[in-house]
């Protein structure tokens, strides 16, 4: 598959993201469906979220530019579905969202990522620091970034945008970091991620709270399910998932994972039945396969 066939998921920006929006509630609730659903119906599921007609609509537009979604057409309606190819990359991605947060074995060794670029050259040398940071590299000096992962096929492909002989790759090093998980701490940028992940569950426990004792509605819980994992997914992707000898026994993204595991799963039914009696308005046949799913679930999806 080519570069300019490849579905992609929509960038994340301020401010509200209908293409976002959209693309977590096919996750959410249409997760591996062929069958296409109205345009009507996507704009009156944004409509959920105060987006606009004219905003839900562009949103919609613009995954089919990205080519996550194909429109079809039948007389005056035209509908809009998640194309083979978006779905594996849906997959993907609901994979990684949902995924163990216990992170895999580690051997002890470090890949590490040395460049030389004129100061001159900022471009270049700004370049590789964002990839790098994208990447979940440490940083240990400006310089000299470090990973306790194998090397991945996206830092040969950032290498090969520089000099052969402006950066360089290796692995092997027993660095003694472990034994300081202060530099781990500063290297990786994990007091600020602590931060967020305790502020979260804290988020998660309360709202879950309100729950048990009120009650929610189901557009409430289709909104307030929607918003958590919107939330969830802009803190986890910011994780580096260190091996556990790196982040000690109270790191607090395990605690973050179980309370927006207990929310997202408590919602889960009450938000589907939003979900179903909107599709239900436009294409009462479709409605019938709306389904939810749920950490525990979807886990059972991991390979």
């Amino acid at each position: 598959m080519s570069p300019d066939t490849v579905p992609r998921l929509p960038r994340r920006q301020q401010g509200p993201q209908p293409q976002r929006l959209l693309t977590t509630l096919f996750g959410d609730y249409w997760f591996g469906r062929p069958e296409p659903l109205p345009s009507a119906a996507l704009v009156r599921l944004l409509a959920e979220f105060d987006i606009s007609p004219t905003s839900a609509r562009a949103a919609i537009q613009r995954l089919a530019a990205r080519r996550f979604l194909v429109g079809s057409r039948q007389g005056r309606e035209t509908s809009y579905g998640v194309p083979p190819q978006s779905r594996e990359v849906l997959d993907m991605h609901v994979r990684k969202v949902f995924g163990d947060p216990t992170p895999k074995s580690w051997d002890g060794a470090w890949t590490v990522v040395a460049f030389s670029i004129p100061e001159e050259d900022r471009a270049a040398r700004r370049m590789v620091r964002e990839n790098l940071k994208a990447l979940h590299f440490g940083k240990l000096y400006d310089a000299l970034w470090i990973s306790p992962w194998e090397p991945i096929p996206e830092l040969h492909e950032l290498a090969s945008h520089v000099a052969p002989d402006q950066l360089t790759v290796f692995r092997g090093p027993h660095l003694p970091l472990a034994k300081d998980r202060s530099i781990v701490a500063e290297a990786f940028d994990l007091t600020p991620l602590a931060e967020r992940y305790r502020a979260f569950a804290q988020t998660c426990r309360s709202t879950l709270e309100e729950v048990e004792r009120d009650g929610i509605a189901p557009d409430q819980a289709l909104r307030a399910r929607t918003e958590t994992m919107t939330a969830w997914r802009r803190i986890s992707s910011t994780d580096p998932r260190l091996p556990r000898e790196l982040l000690g026994p109270d790191w607090p993204g395990d605690t973050a994972v179980a309370a927006c595991a207990q929310l997202y799963d408590r919602l889960g039914p009450a938000a589907e039945s939003r979900f179903r009696s909107i599709v239900a308005g436009h294409a009462p046949d479709l409605a019938e396969l709306v389904r939810h799913h749920t950490f525990h679930s979807t886990r059972q999806l991991q390979p």
